[in-house]
């Protein structure tokens, strides 16, 4: 399957980790440290786009999660103070 042919999803990870790889030659370069072959950059730019997407989908759960426990609490509160009622 060429470039054209690739689903929208595959062709952002193939830009993310060109990217990726383009920051790592650049942080090497100024760092004056040599810069490794093209396997090892590809390899090592892959290995990071996907630990940046697990620490991404991590988080969203962790958001996710909090966002439940604020709403569970927002409807105890809202629930516990329509209970109130005023005798005379």
């Amino acid at each position: 399957m060429n470039k054209k042919n690739k689903p929208l999803s595959d062709k952002i990870k193939e830009v993310e980790k060109d990217l990726t790889k383009g920051l790592i030659k650049w942080r090497l370069k100024q760092a004056g440290r040599p810069v490794p072959d093209e396997e090892l950059l590809e390899e090592g730019s892959e290995l990071v786009v996907e630990r940046a997407h697990e620490v991404a989908r991590q988080q969203g759960k962790s958001l996710l999660s909090e966002l439940k426990k604020a709403k569970k609490e927002f409807l105890k509160a809202y629930k516990d103070d329509g209970d109130t009622t005023e005798t005379e």
